[in-house]
């Protein structure tokens, strides 16, 4: 059952601060100093998490769990600052959050912005404080992204001044089951996903349109994803699916079906509307999804519309 009463959080405005946080993976700092000029150019202030700061690296990861987790809640206590974006993805988000306060996120919502690994936060972050947040372009991870007209467009969206989320108009969306269908959007890493089922960390999928992507994965990954989620009584319980850009591993000596005759065995067994190839995940464009925010997906154009204000 989906909560209601879902947070918006306030409209970003030019000028704003920009908290740059580094929950999962350590970003490279050349990247990240452009990414943060690009911001500044936009003309907003940009802020740095402490971790982005210092030495903590720890592996590949920015800090220690207990670190980016103080980093992530100090970002969202601290009222000067009106969005939070990530650096980068990588491994390592789902570690944070049972050290998060989910209570100072309701208590002081904000703008956040991330994909990849940054999924556990979103799904976190959306079950337990029912706030909006958006799947978009990372700081250190899309400079190619930002540096875009369409990048205008996704801020267009976080500013409260569109509602147009499917930036990339000639992008042609194929459908494997047709149909038009509403729903709270959730996603969009499945590999996170499966990864949360059975705890309290995952929303609940009724009435939902389930946003996928993933990266470095087999079709046999993805199988097992989807049949976790049937096993766990969910699959069947999403009202649509938008499948995004796949990275996929291919292994020559082990031949197997593409990941989209995977996935078209599953929606056809579920028989929900469903579409493939929209522009997000790890392919070379990026749309904005806010999550937990209403959509309305369709076999025919416009194939995803957001139908609901997402920032006050």
């Amino acid at each position: 059952m989906i909560l209601m009463n879902r947070i918006r959080p306030e409209r970003l405005k030019p000028g704003d601060e920009i908290r740059v946080i580094a929950p999962a993976s350590a970003p490279d700092l050349l990247r990240l100093s452009r990414g943060v000029a690009r911001l500044k150019k936009l003309g907003f202030k940009v802020s740095l998490g402490r971790n982005l700061k210092k030495l903590v690296q720890r592996n590949d990861l920015a800090a220690p769990a207990k670190e980016r987790a103080d980093e992530l809640m100090a970002a969202f206590r601290d009222d000067n600052v009106k969005a939070v974006i990530c650096a980068r993805g990588g491994y390592g988000s789902i570690h944070i959050l049972p050290l998060i306060d989910y209570d100072v996120i309701k208590e002081h919502p904000k703008i956040f912005v991330g994909y990849s690994d940054i999924t556990a936060l979103h799904l976190a972050i959306n079950r337990n404080t029912n706030l909006i947040t958006f799947h978009g372009p990372m700081v250190a991870s899309d400079i190619e992204e930002m540096n875009k007209p369409t990048f205008k467009s996704f801020l267009d969206v976080l500013m409260g001044k569109s509602q147009k989320i499917n930036i990339y108009e000639d992008r042609i969306i194929k459908y494997i089951i047709p149909g038009t269908v509403d729903g709270i959007s959730l996603g969009t890493n499945i590999s996170l996903v499966a990864s949360l089922l059975g705890t309290n960390y995952l929303p609940e999928p009724d009435n939902r349109i389930f946003f996928i992507e993933d990266t470095d994965v087999t079709t046999g990954d993805i199988d097992r994803y989807f049949f976790s989620m049937k096993l766990a009584g969910i699959l069947d319980k999403f009202n649509g699916f938008v499948f995004g850009d796949f990275k996929a591993i291919f292994d020559k000596e082990e031949p197997m079906p593409s990941i989209e005759d995977v996935v078209q065995k599953y929606m056809n067994e579920l028989n929900k509307t469903s579409l493939y190839g929209a522009p997000f995940g790890h392919g070379e464009e990026q749309m904005i999804i806010p999550l937990n925010a209403r959509i309305r997906i369709s076999s025919e154009d416009p194939y995803i519309e957001l139908i609901e204000e997402v920032v006050d």
